[in-house]
């Protein structure tokens, strides 16, 4: 059986799902026999379903065990509920994608695991602080965008020497004080807008060749830093904040 048809098979067991209860996705028997079955014939690493309306909870029975699953794709669905924290016994899962759903409760610790890891969540219904096991050196995409996430990520998230080429933390409740910190160099996107960041924009940011970069709708106030790579952003990366000034935006007055 070609691997190609992986995807497919999973999604048609999948779609014979219900969900009967808030907790509980049942399923027929044979169904669950046959995704078993594909799953020890074939030792498939991934799990992609996309686009797809599958509805209820995370379906965590069907991963029970799947230790050698490396990615897993369920977005842009009807997922609701919370994201089981079991899913971080999966010692090989590098790739998290849950993104677009309905997702609610608190981000679990562990995820991902590896090197070259990838957290995927945005577009969900999130709450609560992001765990500090994600700022880790080997992580290379955070998206936590469009949830209603809280707190400080500042002093594990970020860091002079960690490898992380994108973080995107837009349109969460995220509050802390950008001023001293000290961005990734490796860092290629950066999204903080919508928040309450304060403070004023890190100069660290001088040094970090950004592909894409916004900071805008925050708290943020004070003379941004010129030279290096900021020449690049242009005033929409810091619009509708308090009290920035300075190129790209009009010239700061007195004191800021």
């Amino acid at each position: 059986m070609s691997n190609s048809w992986i995807p497919l098979l999973f999604l048609i067991v999948f779609s014979t799902c219900t969900t009967n209860s808030p907790a509980t996705m049942e399923c027929d028997a044979g169904d669950r026999a046959a995704l078993l079955k594909i799953k020890a014939q074939l030792g498939n690493p991934d799990l992609d379903i996309t686009g797809t309306s599958i509805s209820g909870p995370v379906p965590v029975a069907y991963l029970a065990g799947a230790t050698g699953l490396r990615t897993l794709v369920i977005s842009d669905s009807k997922l609701a509920g919370s994201i089981p924290p079991s899913l971080a016994e999966l010692p090989n899962l590098r790739y998290v994608d849950l993104s677009g759903n309905m997702l609610t409760g608190t981000i679990p610790p562990g995820l991902v695991h590896g090197e070259f890891r990838f957290l995927i969540l945005s577009c969900n219904q999130l709450t609560g602080e992001i765990p500090s096991c994600y700022g880790g050196d080997d992580i290379d995409t955070v998206d936590l965008s469009h949830n209603r996430l809280t707190g400080d990520p500042s002093p594990f998230l970020f860091g002079i020497t960690r490898p992380t080429t994108k973080i995107d933390l837009s349109w969460n409740e995220l509050e802390f004080d950008m001023t001293g910190v000290m961005f990734p160099h490796h860092l290629r996107f950066l999204d903080l807008s919508h928040n309450r960041i304060a403070g004023k924009v890190a100069k660290s940011l001088m040094d970090v060749r950004l592909e894409h970069f916004n900071v805008s709708d925050n708290e943020l106030c004070g003379e941004i830093p010129a030279g290096r790579f900021m020449a690049s952003h242009g005033a929409d990366c810091y619009a509708r904040n308090r009290c920035l000034c300075g190129t790209p935006l009009p010239p700061c007055n007195g004191g800021l």
